[in-house]
């Protein structure tokens, strides 16, 4: 839809083509036209699609006289492969949820005869969890006809709208799971998301501006030779606004000819441009690479 075609926060003028949450964007857009509702269409947008897909999702697993929650134990334990087992503190992590939360879980899956508890060899005062051949057999009932709902639910996007929907998400989402602060250790620097090094800036009264923090940079790698600084906020590579350490990864991984990017960093609010070096580890796997003793890997 061109520009002429839409309303402020990007509203169809189109009503047919519209929204719930055009309307709240055009009501705000109404009575406070001095405040920006533009991640509105974002955020909310995914919460009322989640709300809208659990729903859909329950009702299939209902179907097996299972709860989603029940499910995702279901799949941890049969990602694991045979013997489909794995400690009740690991199970825990993996599902990240407290010791309390998954005990009320397993303890309803042994009552239905889906998973058995047992000590673990490994350790006298832990569990063993393990799926029994009813909750194999169980899993594989359910997984086909999850999948064929799931690829119902996603019936409003073409496969390459899906992709693209899936490459947005995960670059969000490596954003939030990348705090603590992510390190990229063949070039020596640990690097902060964009959000966290927003709010960073903002406390200590600078420029907000979108970037990946500098939390620390190790001494003789090549990120210090290259005059990276602890504080210091990437903002660009190769060009492109540097939003978050996906983008970086992927630039990294770019051509098999490309040995450095260049990257513009913001100091205080001052910048600059470094060279980074590409790592081998990079190179190493691209089609077309050959080490310097000339050898193919």
């Amino acid at each position: 839809m061109s520009e002429s075609r839409r309303l402020p926060y990007g509203v169809p003028a189109c009503p047919p083509a519209r929204d719930s949450v055009d309307a709240l964007l055009l009501d705000w857009h109404r009575e406070r036209p001095d405040l920006d509702f533009t991640p509105v269409g974002v955020v909310t947008r995914l919460a009322r699609v989640r709300t809208r897909l659990d729903a859909e999702l329950s009702a299939l697993y209902a179907r097996y006289g299972l709860t989603g929650a029940d499910f995702t134990v279901i799949v941890a334990l049969r990602r694991v492969g045979k013997p489909y087992a794995m400690p009740q503190a690991r199970l825990m992590d993996a599902l990240g949820l407290t010791s309390g939360t998954v005990s009320v879980r397993l303890d309803r899956l042994e009552r239905n005869g889906i998973v058995t508890r047992e000590a673990n060899p490994a350790s006298a005062r832990a569990s063993l969890v393990q799926l029994t051949d009813a909750g194999l057999r169980l899993f594989d009932q359910v997984a086909p006809a999850h999948l064929a709902n799931e690829d119902r639910l996603l019936s409003a996007l073409s496969p390459d709208e899906r992709q693209t929907l899936a490459d947005l998400l995960r670059r969000l989402l490596a954003d939030f799971e990348s705090a603590p602060p992510q390190p990229l250790e063949e070039i020596g620097v640990v690097l902060e998301p964009a959000h966290t090094a927003r709010a960073r800036r903002a406390a200590v009264g600078l420029t907000d501006t979108t970037g990946l923090l500098v939390a620390r940079v190790e001494p003789g790698s090549p990120a210090e030779r290259a005059g990276l600084q602890h504080g210091d906020l990437l903002i660009r590579a190769a060009g492109r606004d540097l939003l978050s350490t996906v983008q970086l990864a992927q630039l990294l991984d770019g051509p098999p000819t490309r040995r450095t990017v260049t990257v513009t960093a913001l100091r205080g609010n001052v910048t600059s441009e470094v060279r980074l070096p590409v790592p081998d580890s990079f190179r190493q796997h691209r089609p077309g690479h050959k080490p310097a003793n000339g050898s193919r890997t």
